[in-house]
């Protein structure tokens, strides 16, 4: 095709098609690098969804089920102009949709067959055996599509792209037609950072860190909250029963949380418990902006760094006998 175009590191197959708002869709393996790929896409401005996880996929778009997935295209597309998603496994329908799609711009993410395959080990139980052959059948998948679709396609080299960061941003940008502002590449390069491994885009950037016994007290005997913090009136905070148990906690006025802070509790009972933290930038709570962990029995303090646009703190315990097993929830500046 006379419009190929190969660089050093990736391959570009076609001519995208900057006059029109476009459809982003990014595949590969999975354990393959699409999450990096799709975040840093996010960071440049595409909407993949909203309230993400780490991995960057919207929920709306696991099932396989075609009739849903043009349903959610056809939804996209009268509600935004340029979006996307993110979805590995969107390899094994794509051809059957890409007529669906507003001028579909491909992104399909290659990783050398064992880094994918002993990444899939290291996050599951699955055999090097079983893990080989999944990623060598999906690599046969991505050669079989990259020949069959119609749509530009950007043909990325992950071990290239982490190594030669601003070459792979350039050329994911020009493919995208967007010219990054100079915040845009800073937090592009940021993320793109394989040591860290799954993380939030810049928008709802989040990070938990466990505070040693030496920075806070053993016992807590009073609530007590950061001036300019407020649990949300209504909210129970020792008998807390089923279904959804939580601590919510916000800002008395209306500006986010602090940028760092701190949020303390008490396990009161004997054993482990579990607990999870919710992080809101939207005023909207996800099961994909959180944090869980177990907590022995006694007082637990985690330190909380964000972007300094988070609006709630959701602090969700177990509960045992109908009660919630954490006391004296505790919020204040780090």
């Amino acid at each position: 095709m006379k419009n190929d175009m190969a660089s050093k590191h990736h391959y570009t197959i076609g001519k995208p098609d900057h006059s029109q708002a476009k459809t982003v869709v990014i595949m590969g393996s999975a354990r393959g690098g699409t999450s990096m790929v799709a975040g840093t896409v996010r960071e440049l401005g595409v909407n993949l969804g909203l309230r993400l996880g780490a991995n960057h996929e919207d929920p709306q778009f696991l099932k396989k089920d075609l009739g849903h997935i043009r349903d959610m295209i056809a939804d996209r597309n009268n509600t935004y102009d340029t979006w996307g998603w993110k979805m590995p496994h969107s390899l094994e329908y794509i051809d059957q949709i890409e007529a669906d799609l507003r001028n579909p711009h491909i992104v399909i993410v290659w990783r050398n067959t064992l880094a994918t395959a002993m990444s899939q080990v290291s996050r599951s139980n699955a055999s090097i055996h079983h893990a080989l052959r999944f990623s060598a059948d999906r690599m046969n998948e991505m050669v079989e599509q990259t020949a069959a679709l119609n749509s530009p396609i950007l043909l990325i080299d992950y071990d290239k792209a982490i190594a030669k960061k601003e070459a792979f941003l350039d050329e994911l940008s020009s493919f995208l037609g967007i010219d990054p502002t100079e915040e845009m590449r800073e937090n592009c390069l940021r993320f793109i950072d394989p040591q860290k491994g799954y993380q939030q885009v810049s928008d709802t950037y989040y990070e938990v860190t466990r505070v040693t016994e030496k920075n806070h007290p053993t016992q807590l005997d009073v609530l007590h909250v950061l001036i300019g913090i407020e649990p949300v009136p209504g909210q129970p905070f020792l008998n807390v029963t089923r279904p959804h148990p939580r601590f919510i906690f916000r800002t008395g006025k209306e500006k986010p949380l602090p940028k760092e802070f701190v949020v303390r509790f008490e396990n009161r009972t004997d054993k482990v418990s579990k607990v999870q933290l919710l992080f809101d930038f939207d005023w909207q709570f996800s099961q994909n902006l959180s944090f869980k962990t177990e907590v022995e029995p006694g007082v637990h303090a985690f330190k909380i760094s964000t972007n300094g646009k988070m609006q709630r703190l959701g602090v969700v315990p177990s509960i045992t006998n109908d009660t919630s097993d954490l006391v004296l929830v505790d919020v204040r500046e780090a």
